[in-house]
């Protein structure tokens, strides 16, 4: 009982990363029914892989090649290969040997690589060799694109690349005719390795992407990133954090082959920050393909979106390494705090860089002006609204968020010069209720209501000048379950105001700077809205005795 209990929470753990493809889900959810065995569970999974013609036929579809990476399954097989009857094991291996006797070899032009690869048979690799020198084409793409992987992300970014210095002393490399796009295993690995890589044998029938050398190209360039990040993985931390090395996975094709585009089209639209951002980070148990936009966020606003380093994804598998037992939330938050930052100020931010994306995103002349670099390019996810407001004043509430989620709720001005909301969130859970404003001129403000400690607050946005704006309430909690928040928003008429000018009579003078001081010193008659307004002299949002300098500059020009 107690090893069975063990393998269902591996199995829910796996689910999330696994969304794309409706035949391993329904896999899953028939085991955790106690409709199958934990041996006729991971059959129909390695069937799904390389025979679906083998598959219990409940879970049957016509086209099953929507399943990115096989990686995940043959971990949980490695998990679970000790419980499995022998002849389990047996038939899973059959479809991971490798013959290599059988196979032609091609070592990569940078000398990591070794590929054994056939030109007949099954899993024969397309033949065109325009070249002539009597290695396919396809072939020598693969070793290309393996060696700037290599490149990018152990010479360049310093993750840690397989010790291939034993055996033949190469990585080994070979192709198959699959359902995946490729996998990463520890089983039929040369001599010294820790894994070996898997490729598809022709990229053929799989979804678009925006690689100007086409599709084929392009998804064979983000399987080379993508499952070479997992036999980095493995280095570092053996596979410790279950479902989140498909997000890290899934990240590398951004780092290495920004352009392709092929996750963002194809593994998008359920389950992601984007159509469900509601949904925790780790809804299901684990951070998965979709949720790739998290480090993304990452990389771009705390390594500037480099493409030849990443120190906070570094540093997150140099700490993996000594925590492997440790939350992987609380790795990021590990690496954030390192980075200056910390876990919630990072979400915070993050939920706002998903509300400007899409139709949404802030663009000018083709670039993005706010968040992801690739924000506003043919095919970027939307973030779904909770709702959009346009006539005040208004009250609503949000419910259904997930820690580490979000609801995202558009205001548009309407005419109104100011907006006041007034936010009630629920008590005892780490909440943020984020604002953003985005301007006539493309720019974008944005920031966080200040809370007490009943998660209760308010804030006057002035929208004169805006085009849009935002309320997004945010938990950034690691845990918990669904959790709500109430909101009204009332028209505010804002002051209008000279600064400087506090007693409003077309100059500044004398008169000017000493009800300032009186005001920062908290002396004689409550300020008015005209005199707080005009006592910001410095338009910093706050009236100090910088304000008294910069007047005093005035009044001597």
């Amino acid at each position: 009982m107690f090893i069975r209990k063990i393998i269902l929470i591996t199995v829910l753990a796996i689910m999330g990363n696994l969304w794309a493809s409706t035949t391993i889900r329904a896999i899953d959810e028939a085991f955790a029914r106690g409709e199958l065995s934990p041996d006729e569970m991971i059959l129909n999974k390695i069937y799904a892989i390389f025979e679906p013609q083998s598959i219990d036929s409940r879970f049957r579809v016509d086209n099953i090649q929507d399943l990115k990476c096989g990686t995940p399954i043959l971990i949980q097989y490695e998990n679970m290969q000790s419980d499995l009857l022998e002849s389990t094991v047996s038939i899973v291996e059959s479809f991971l040997e490798v013959n290599r006797d059988l196979r032609d070899i091609y070592d990569s032009p940078g000398g990591h690589f070794r590929f054994n690869y056939s030109t007949t048979g099954g899993d024969a690799v397309p033949s065109a060799d325009a070249d002539m020198n009597g290695v396919p084409d396809f072939v020598e793409w693969a070793g290309d694109y393996l060696d700037f992987t290599w490149s990018r992300e152990v010479d360049a970014a310093g993750f840690a690349g397989p010790d291939h210095s034993g055996g033949d002393g190469f990585y080994n490399v070979s192709f198959e005719n699959m359902g995946p796009y490729g996998y990463c295993t520890t089983s039929g690995v040369d001599g010294g390795e820790l894994t070996r890589l898997v490729l598809h044998n022709s990229y053929v029938g799989f979804g678009a992407n925006q690689d100007p050398d086409g599709n084929i190209k392009g998804a064979m360039k983000v399987t080379c990133a993508h499952e070479f990040k997992h036999a980095s993985q493995r280095v570092h931390s053996y596979w410790s954090e279950g479902g989140w090395v498909e997000l890290d996975a899934t990240w590398a094709e951004e780092f290495v082959y920004d352009y392709v585009n092929d996750s963002m089209l194809n593994f998008m639209g359920y389950g992601d920050p984007f159509s469900h951002p509601h949904w925790g980070l780790d809804h299901g148990g684990t951070g998965s393909y979709e949720d790739f936009a998290w480090e993304d966020f990452m990389h771009q606003r705390f390594d500037d979106n480099s493409y030849s380093s990443a120190p906070v994804i570094q540093y997150f598998w140099t700490w993996r390494e000594t925590h492997t037992g440790q939350n992987t939330m609380d790795s990021y938050a590990q690496a954030l705090t390192n980075a200056g930052s910390s876990l919630t100020e990072a979400f915070e931010e993050y939920v706002v860089w998903n509300f400007f994306t899409g139709a949404r995103a802030v663009m000018s002349g083709g670039i993005s002006q706010f968040g992801y670099d690739e924000s506003g390019v043919a095919g970027f996810p939307t973030a779904t609204l909770a709702a959009t407001h346009s006539s005040y004043p208004v009250s609503a509430s949000v419910s259904g968020i997930e820690n580490l989620g979000a609801k995202m709720i558009r205001l548009n001005p309407a005419g109104e010069a100011g907006l006041e909301i007034i936010f009630d969130g629920q008590n005892s859970v780490a909440m943020s209720a984020m604002w953003a404003i985005r301007y006539v001129d493309n720019t974008v403000d944005w920031g966080s209501i200040e809370l007490d400690a009943s998660n209760d607050g308010s804030i006057v946005l002035d929208v004169r000048e805006a085009t849009m704006a935002a309320l997004i309430p945010v938990v950034t909690q690691i845990n918990g379950s669904s959790y709500s928040a109430s909101y009204t928003i009332d028209p505010h008429a804002m002051t209008v105001c000279t600064a400087g000018d506090l007693n409003d009579d077309g100059a500044w003078d004398v008169s000017d700077l000493v009800r300032l001081v009186a005001v920062i010193l908290g002396n004689g008659a409550e300020p008015n809205d005209i005199e707080l307004c005009a006592g910001d002299v410095n338009a910093d949002d706050q009236t100090t005795v910088q304000d008294v300098v910069t007047l005093v500059g005035i009044i001597l020009q």
